[in-house]
């Protein structure tokens, strides 16, 4: 039984604090494409239905197996399911920042550098609105990647492997970073520690990977988890990188992470100088504790680098949100040290109250509540259709996900190379695939952007209406329901006249 004299209290406090960031953001965030890919492959596990047999998608499965969990919650419990999904994201981010405290003190032997580096998080935006507004797979991420970091930290190694090998099963690009960073961790091994220490990594990475292998296997779905999770990301995936993003949409990139931005980029740069200083000191030694450091800027410049290969927007930069919050931790500590023990201690918590203050003033001011307009649009939009209407998704999955509907296929994401997937693969290709959905007549097609699917445009404009837009995505209704009942949807939906595509 532990004691609650040793429970280091400012954990608890870190996480308490960013709990109430959280909740001033709201729940009602809008449910954009991707988080509503996530939730409605949550559902579809939820139902018993694998990754990638109820929607093809090119991350780990764990990005649909994680939400599906806030979904048997709230079905056990009675609430509604994307709000379950959310409130699980809420406890996972709760957690992430109390861990991020604890492997930042472990790291520098430090509490209030543990402190200073939890607030970093609260100030990235993106991670803040996740916490309340997702799901998205970088969360659980988040959490297994910490967990591998701490546990290299305390050199459990095979522990670390297994949680190496479930951040990859839920985002494949964590792997190079995660790996680099429990090699260089090892380096202060020697001999038969070394090689102990390698292959106990290896065994619970590996082992971790074939449990996943034969769970799809039994489940009648590995070669649907292969050509997910291996051949889409070999073969057809292609990615802008890092330096495209920010020559051509840098604010997006700012945007997404608010006053935490230049911070997060403060915190790469010290991680990294801090761990070549440590390195080219410390290296004849090659002390454990030095060497954690040495990883973890390894860590961080090997994510940096994979990021200049393959980053499509913000979101894929929260593999480097550790080691940043490490790198601002290690940063003020380095300053604190150099001042009186009275002075540097109101330095931390300066730093602390201010990050507190700002994120939750950001919280607040970016608080959405559009998703209360895209339920509205779905019952608003169905209620005239009536209980038979069908709704097939071509990147808009929010109408399936909020009246928890099953598409008629499992291809609804053509972006980035799947489509390419989708045209070798399915019979006929994607002029196939039109056939088949003007043959199945769904009486809905909603889509994100329908002039960006140029190979179902012949069957939209020569079957369908475009009856009105909700926040994120466009209604088509089937001709055949008639003149009425489409005058009916477009009044419902506001939109009094039937323009075209463009």
């Amino acid at each position: 039984m532990i004691r609650l004299a040793r429970v280091d209290p400012l954990g608890p406090l870190a996480a308490a604090a960013s709990l109430v960031v959280f909740l001033a953001h709201g729940f009602d965030g809008i449910l954009s494409r991707d988080l509503a890919l996530y939730s409605y492959g949550a559902q579809q596990a939820a139902d018993g239905v694998p990754p990638y047999v109820s929607v093809l998608n090119r991350a780990g499965p764990l990005a649909h197996l994680v939400p599906s969990l806030g979904v048997l919650g709230a079905r056990l419990v009675g609430i509604d399911e994307l709000f379950g999904m959310r409130l699980l994201m809420l406890i996972l981010s709760v957690a992430i920042v109390w861990l991020v405290y604890v492997y930042v003190r472990d790291l520098l032997s430090s509490r209030p550098a543990g402190l200073a580096a939890a607030a970093v998080l609260l100030l990235a935006q993106g991670f803040v609105g996740y916490a309340t507004g997702g799901p998205r797979e970088k969360t659980a991420l988040l959490l297994f990647l910490l967990c591998a970091l701490w546990a290299l930290l305390k050199q459990r190694w095979a522990l670390a492997g297994i949680f190496v090998a479930l951040a990859t099963l839920t985002w494949q690009p964590v792997l190079t970073a995660a790996c680099v960073t429990a090699l260089v961790s090892m380096t202060a091994l020697r001999g038969r520690a070394l090689l102990g220490a390698v292959t106990r990594y290896a065994v619970g990475g590996l082992g971790t990977a074939a449990v996943f292998l034969i769970g799809f296997a039994l489940a009648g779905a590995l070669d649907e988890f292969l050509d997910g999770f291996f051949l889409i990301n070999l073969q057809y995936t292609y990615q802008t990188g890092l330096q495209e993003v920010l020559d051509e949409n840098l604010e997006a990139v700012q945007d997404g992470y608010g006053p935490g931005f230049w911070v997060i980029v403060v915190g790469i740069a010290a991680i990294v100088m801090i761990a070549l200083v440590r390195l080219v000191s410390e290296f004849q030694r090659r002390a454990p504790a030095d060497m954690a450091v040495v990883a973890a800027g390894a860590g961080c410049l090997t994510g940096l680098i994979w990021s200049f290969r393959a980053f499509n927007g913000w979101p894929d930069a929260f593999i480097l949100l550790p080691f940043a919050a490490a790198g601002i931790g290690a940063l003020l500590e380095a300053i604190r040290t150099r001042m009186s023990a009275r002075t540097g201690l109101a330095l931390m918590a300066a730093w602390c109250v201010l990050a507190l203050g700002v994120s939750l003033e950001n919280s607040i001011a970016t608080r959405d509540h559009r998703l209360i307009e895209q339920r509205a649009s779905v019952s608003d939009v169905l209620r005239v259709a009536g209980p038979d209407a069908t709704v097939l998704s071509v990147g808009a999955p929010q109408p399936l996900v909020l009246d928890h509907r099953t598409n008629p296929v499992r291809h609804q994401m053509f972006l980035t190379g799947l489509g390419q997937y989708v045209d070798d693969t399915y019979p006929g290709g994607l002029i196939g695939l039109a056939g088949w959905i003007e043959a199945e007549e769904p009486t809905f097609i909603t889509a994100d952007h329908p002039t960006w699917y140029a190979w179902l445009r012949p069957t939209l404009e020569g079957e369908y209406v475009l009856v009105g837009e909700a926040p994120d995505w466009t209604w088509f209704v089937h001709r055949s329901v008639g003149e009425d009942m489409i005058s009916e949807l477009q009044a419902t939906t506001g939109l009094e006249t039937t323009p075209g595509l463009s």
